[in-house]
């Protein structure tokens, strides 16, 4: 079971895995990924919250921390975070928002967590 240092963060969050940014609507989808082994190739991962904070995944002891060297992260960053890591994978995909100085940034999460539950 996936812990909280301190505090949750607000979700739906993106979580990076060993091959690209995922997105979670609750804690039982990072339990998932966790238990199919998507977290060993590095000590800790970026996690995003809804409110665009920063955050640490250690899978060494299971815990999201809010302490981590980016705290803020803005829509243009994450967008980018994202695709950079699509295109790691592989993947031709891209998220490619329209009029984004129009969105909130709890607004660009929840699209980028949609766009990749449909990939």
């Amino acid at each position: 079971m996936i812990g909280y240092l301190f505090r949750k963060p607000k979700f739906p969050l993106l979580i990076e895995t060993d091959s690209r940014v995922v997105g979670a609507r609750s804690i039982k989808r990072i339990d998932r990924l966790f238990k199919e082994a998507a977290f060993v190739n590095k000590n800790n991962y970026i996690v995003i919250d809804s409110n665009g904070e920063g955050w640490s995944f250690v899978p060494e002891h299971g815990v999201i921390s809010p302490l981590t060297m980016l705290k803020r992260w803005s829509k243009l960053e994450i967008i980018k975070f994202f695709n950079s890591l699509l295109e790691k994978d592989g993947s031709v995909s891209r998220y490619e928002p329209r009029s984004l100085s129009n969105k909130r940034l709890e607004q660009v999460i929840r699209e980028i967590v949609e766009f990749e539950s449909k990939l």
